[in-house]
């Protein structure tokens, strides 16, 4: 399996691909709203994206679900997610964005193990940014979305955020054995071993 990553679109959303490197075939995390720009990123680097999963259903995030949906990808989402990307709770109007909303192909729940493109991937519920986000486990690797940031956290102003809910969230990364590198959805790529020493989440009690 290789990592690829890009950064895309006015809020600068990390968007990766998990590829096998024999079949070609790509796992896509939070696609962002670039969708010329995941395109060319297949062709350039000759792989396609089947699945699609999403830390959660922010404009910025899930942007083009819609589009890569109709391309075949398969594309999921947790409960609560997929409820904001078929009836609205994307953000999107809120930022004059269009978004084109959709049904997600599969729901996901804390502690399920996907094996997609011969890559083993847990879903942990890691809710507080919104209700319904997800952190993906593979490997040495968290894909955390607007969960963890390097020395940060995600915001929780925004509709179903709730701070206590982030902090327990975050030590529950925290409380992980061993050490990850952590893949945001923004900004740089940090250590799971960085964040319990630096960030200001790993001494906050609820």
């Amino acid at each position: 399996m290789k990592l690829y990553h890009l950064s895309s679109g006015p809020l600068r959303v990390n968007t990766y691909f998990l590829v096998d490197e024999t079949t070609r075939e790509a796992v896509c995390i939070d696609g962002g709203e670039n969708y010329r720009l995941i395109k060319k990123t297949e062709r350039d680097n000759g792989f396609t994206v089947k699945h699609l999963l999403l830390t959660h259903a922010h404009f910025d995030h899930a942007g083009n679900a819609a589009a890569l949906q109709k391309d075949g990808a398969i594309v999921y989402a947790s409960a609560q997610e997929a409820a904001k990307l078929k009836n609205g709770g994307t953000l999107a109007e809120n930022f004059g964005r269009a978004f084109t909303p959709l049904t997600v192909d599969a729901i996901l729940k804390d502690g399920d193990v996907l094996d997609l493109v011969g890559v083993k991937i847990e879903v942990m519920l890691t809710a507080g940014h919104t209700d319904g986000s997800l952190t993906f486990k593979t490997g040495d690797m968290l894909f955390t979305g607007d969960t963890l940031f390097l020395e940060s956290v995600g915001r929780t102003d925004f509709p179903t955020g709730d701070r206590d809910a982030l902090i327990r969230s975050v030590q529950k990364l925290f409380a992980l054995s061993g050490d990850y590198k952590v893949y945001p959805g923004h900004e740089e790529f940090t250590t799971l071993s960085h964040e319990r020493k630096y960030n200001f989440f790993s001494d906050v009690d609820i």
